[in-house]
């Protein structure tokens, strides 16, 4: 009977002992709530000039519905709504001034619970990693493929925004900025949300983000960055494919000697060059200049200048061979030369067909009294050649494309005013590695 026993227990439990049974008093009721309080929640703390702030003051413990009042300031643009539904500090703050503040919370029963804190916004004047207190940036990458080179973008790029306050802290506000893309409308456009769509006329672009037209120093104007990538183009193409040239050449073993090649100021690559008319020679290509950089031509390489190369015959095979050329300058007359106007191979500057081998004498008379050393390589034989009667110029369109400005070729190579594009890294860094010094004794303009 054992379950009779149990059944009337519990029986007894819900009509004599509600009290002993369920920690309750027979006359009903709750127990005591736990104490109220109060507290300022995280983003109080993290407010930013003209950003909208939604801070929620959330009491915890005692008895529901809680009613809110405050006491003291808000920040000018900041107000708070109270009342029975809750307290909520919200508004766009429009200075950076602090303001003290106190919300007390009451219960339905009469407790009271407060919290007293500071707002002051933070203002745009950190500075970022770029520099100015809004960074913007892109994805930008380099493909090596067989022809060399290729820095380039997707058809779309998905541009973001930081901000850098006086706190130190940072805000994504890409969805916040306006955006522009310069030189416009060559560059491509940017929508609101910053999706770039790539232009095809400019091979280096800027973008760039405001922000509320709040200033690095509070003035009335706009703080701005830009992000530049590299777009695909035939200049930047022509730079990585000179890369690929250099290098190959360097390679064989009737190539450029290592002791000549130390001695030039400068060398021009000329990839490709095609004949445009069997029955006359006559050719034309466009390649790229660099030189030793400071002075006296004792730095590492500098940035490419574009170069055309035209006129003359060269001994093009008949069919449309394409043939490529390397030309060393070995001293600072030609490169100021070739920088400056067109130059006539053999009238303006001397030239003579380079030696080739690695065990070619670099201290030979017949080849270092020239200006400028010739080389070309077509159906895979490499030779020097000669190139009197051809012409060699700046190409300042090709330079205003590849650098997105304009800029001569003089202030790249020379006087190091823009830095070499990403498609340059391999022209160069294989012409650092391979001769990383001058070896010629400076910038003469005698026969070494």
């Amino acid at each position: 009977m054992m379950w009779r026993q149990s059944r009337r227990l519990k029986l007894f439990c819900l009509l004599c002992l509600p009290a002993a049974c369920f920690g309750q008093t027979a006359g009903g009721g709750s127990s005591q709530s736990s104490p109220l309080n109060v507290y300022a929640p995280p983003c109080i703390s993290q407010v930013k000039q003209y950003v909208a702030v939604n801070c929620q003051i959330t009491p915890t413990g005692g008895t529901q519905p809680y009613s809110y009042a405050f006491a003291g300031a808000f920040p000018t643009g900041i107000s708070m709504t109270t009342g029975l539904g809750g307290g909520l500090i919200n508004g766009t703050p429009t200075g950076i001034t602090g303001e003290q503040a106190t919300v007390t919370v009451t219960d339905v029963r009469g407790g009271t619970a407060a919290t007293s804190f500071m707002i002051t916004p933070a203002d745009l004047t950190g500075s970022g990693p770029c520099g100015s207190s809004i960074c913007v940036a892109g994805a930008g990458y380099a493909i090596k493929t067989a022809e060399g080179y290729t820095v380039a973008t997707s058809a779309t790029v998905q541009m973001g925004a930081t901000t850098y306050w006086s706190d130190g802290s940072t805000l994504e506000v890409t969805s916040k900025a306006t955006w522009a893309c310069t030189p416009s409308p060559q560059c491509g456009s940017v929508s609101a949300s910053g999706l770039y769509t790539a232009g095809n006329t400019v091979g280096t672009w800027h973008v760039t983000a405001t922000f509320a037209g709040v200033t690095n120093n509070g003035g009335s104007g706009v703080a701005v960055t830009v992000a530049t990538i590299q777009t695909h183009s035939k200049e930047s193409d022509r730079v990585a494919n000179s890369g690929m040239v250099m290098r190959e050449v360097l390679q064989l073993r009737s190539g450029i000697p290592a002791a000549v090649l130390q001695k030039a100021e400068c060398v021009i690559v000329v990839p490709s060059t095609l004949k445009f008319a069997a029955s006359v020679g006559g050719s034309y290509g466009r390649g790229v200049m660099t030189c030793r950089s400071g002075p006296n031509f004792q730095g590492p390489w500098s940035a490419p200048s574009m170069i055309a190369l035209g006129g003359g015959s060269f001994g093009l095979q008949v069919g449309g061979q394409a043939t490529d050329f390397v030309l060393l300058l070995m001293n600072d007359r030609a490169a100021s030369s070739i920088l400056t106007s067109k130059v006539k191979i053999g009238a303006t500057a001397s030239a003579a067909g380079g030696p080739i081998g690695r065990e070619a004498t670099a201290a030979t008379d017949i080849f270092l009294r020239a200006e400028i050393l010739s080389y070309s390589r077509a159906r895979g034989l490499f030779a020097g050649v000669s190139l009197e009667g051809s012409t060699l110029r700046p190409d300042n369109k090709a330079n205003r494309k590849l650098y997105g400005r304009d800029v001569s070729a003089k202030a790249i190579v020379l006087q190091g005013e823009v830095l070499p594009p990403p498609s340059a890294l391999e022209l160069l860094s294989i012409l650092n590695a391979k001769s990383p010094s001058n070896k010629s004794g400076g910038g003469s303009t005698k026969g070494k």
